[in-house]
């Protein structure tokens, strides 16, 4: 009896060894990680000249048209949730990818007679949540005889999560397309970061600022822009908010002609009228009212939603949808014309807004 017993309580001790053991190597594991994208972030200047491809026309425009589309690296199209917004899935697959690139390929093709520059948001050129496609690559090839240029703001090894299905290596970021010739291309990062070690996983949000020449001697500066979601409390987006009207008053103070166009992450109109019958969710956040510069607008197409939530596959009329995509015009620049264009959020969560300005003298 006494031998039983012993064996029993050896028995227990090895177990606990094990689940012991188990425990010190998850631990280790993390810290292993933790360290590895510690030592791997994505942490570049404040300013970085950026590459500029291909040609484009000398003549300085007058007049611009000007898109922008956050174009959700082609793999959150209508038959996508996402888990981070609380749906379910992680990724797409490679056919359904492939066919949103190309569907959004196809689209581009045919505004390109109506349109000078293309801001683009969520472009991914190697990552595993879109099977490693060079998408600026792809897109460059659609949109031949414009200038382009990219600026990473997703560089990471490895996310983590979810842990049950990581979401991998992701290497995404904004595009520029310009019909005219610009100079001096910069990535500008956005201030704010998340705490470590979760800023080691997360975006490094930036602008692409560039300069096309205006025909009166001054420029136009052409901003692309994705600002901070998810933040709880809206603390990074309002950092970044200042920041951003401190740029661009910069400019303007200059003469210069100011257009910032992109993902604002904020919804842009409180008098939105969209039929849905989703709940709002939390992250989702009103533009605050006493930002805009004095004599600044914003212009967006109040009839066009321009985002959906991805916590479940898109059903008009129960997915909520709003607008959070647009742009921001200095007092000397004169908008002739802005357009949401509705897709039905086919082959992404956002649909594109299109704006056509021109040269204001008062």
């Amino acid at each position: 009896m006494r031998n039983f017993k012993n064996r029993s309580c050896m028995k227990g001790i090895g177990t606990l060894e094990v689940v012991g053991a188990i425990l010190v190597a998850g631990v280790l594991a993390f810290a292993g990680l933790v360290g590895y994208l510690t030592v791997t972030d994505y942490n570049p200047p404040k300013i970085v000249k950026l590459a500029a491809d291909g040609k484009a026309l000398e003549k300085a425009p007058i007049k611009l048209s000007i898109l922008t589309w956050n174009i959700g690296y082609a793999g959150l199209g209508k038959n996508m949730d996402f888990f981070y917004d609380g749906g379910k899935h992680v990724r797409d697959t490679k056919e359904n990818t492939i066919k949103n690139l190309e569907d959004i390929s196809k689209f581009l093709e045919r505004m390109k007679e109506k349109v000078d520059v293309f801001l683009m948001q969520e472009v991914d050129i190697d990552s595993d949540r879109t099977y490693r496609i060079n998408e600026y690559e792809r897109l460059k090839k659609v949109l031949q005889g414009y200038m382009s240029t990219f600026a990473f703001n997703y560089h990471v090894n490895f996310v983590p999560v979810p842990y049950t299905n990581p979401l991998g290596r992701v290497r995404s970021g904004l595009a520029v397309f310009s019909r005219y010739k610009f100079f001096d291309p910069v990535r500008i990062a956005l201030p704010g970061q998340y705490p470590w070690p979760k800023n080691t996983a997360m975006l490094d949000r930036c602008m692409i600022k560039t300069y096309i020449p205006a025909p009166d001697g001054k420029k136009w500066v052409i901003y692309n822009t994705h600002n901070s979601a998810y933040d709880k409390g809206g603390k990074l987006r309002r950092m970044q908010l200042l920041f951003i009207k401190e740029e661009a008053l910069k400019e303007y103070e200059k003469g210069n002609y100011v257009v910032i166009g992109g993902d604002w992450n904020s919804i842009l109109d409180d008098d939105l009228h969209f039929e849905y019958k989703e709940k709002l969710q939390e992250f989702y956040m009103p533009l605050p009212k006493d930002w805009l510069p004095k004599g600044w607008k914003f212009y967006y197409d109040k009839n066009v939603p321009t985002n959906r939530s991805v916590k479940a596959p898109y059903k008009k009329g129960e997915t909520f949808v709003t607008v959070i995509d647009g742009f921001l015009v200095s007092p000397n620049v004169r908008v002739i014309q802005v357009k949401g264009i509705d897709l039905n959020f086919e082959n992404s969560d956002h649909n594109p807004v299109m704006i056509t300005v021109t040269i204001h003298h008062r």
